[in-house]
């Protein structure tokens, strides 16, 4: 590794880190700016998604797509998943900007309050690692389809309509994080 590691045997040194970062097994990989904040703890991710490292140092984006090698980040707290039928990448595309507005919006405000946004963002187009997930959480196989998934929580919120729109899905954010929908069990 030609970058700076703790290494194995530094124990104390190690305890610290999964303290201060909440690092819970290994490998993580958090890259870091110059003054020590973090830029991401999905650096693992981000080398796997982005092996010539064009979008080094990987701030976060405000929707991402599902992918298997993302799809740990759904364990991290609840997720705001809109399933689409991606036949073609237009879809999924589409489904990105319609929700990327309401994402930067949460994610401004908590970062303004120095707190890290309740929610992540993700748009999930038709493939293996879809229908696992669907089949884990007993999703509809509705596209498209509005959830918010709490995996620590076991928990999950869907909003089933024929049209998804900015307004549904600001809704939708809002009744969440106001802890005014009913979550049902997965």
């Amino acid at each position: 590794m030609p970058w700076v590691a703790v290494p194995y045997a530094d124990e104390a040194r190690r305890s610290r880190l999964n303290r201060l970062y909440g690092i819970q097994g290994i490998p993580t990989l958090i890259v870091l700016d110059s003054k020590g904040d973090v830029i991401t703890r999905q650096g693992r991710v981000e080398v796997l998604n982005d092996i010539e490292c064009r979008e080094f140092p990987w701030h976060p984006k405000p929707v991402l797509e599902l992918t298997d090698s993302n799809a740990v980040q759904l364990n991290e707290g609840p997720c705001l998943v809109l399933f689409v039928d991606s036949e073609d990448d237009g879809e999924s595309e589409a489904a990105k900007q319609l929700i990327q507005p309401i994402a930067e919006k949460i994610i401004a405000k908590y970062k303004a309050k120095e707190e890290e946004a309740p929610l992540l963002f993700f748009v999930a187009g038709e493939d293996d690692m879809t229908d696992s997930l669907r089949d884990y959480t007993n999703l509809p196989e509705a596209a498209p389809l509005l959830t918010i998934l709490d995996m620590s929580a076991r928990a999950k919120y869907v909003m089933d309509v024929e049209e998804i729109t900015p307004e549904i899905v600001e809704a939708f954010v809002s009744d969440f994080l106001a802890d005014k929908l009913k979550p049902e069990p997965i």
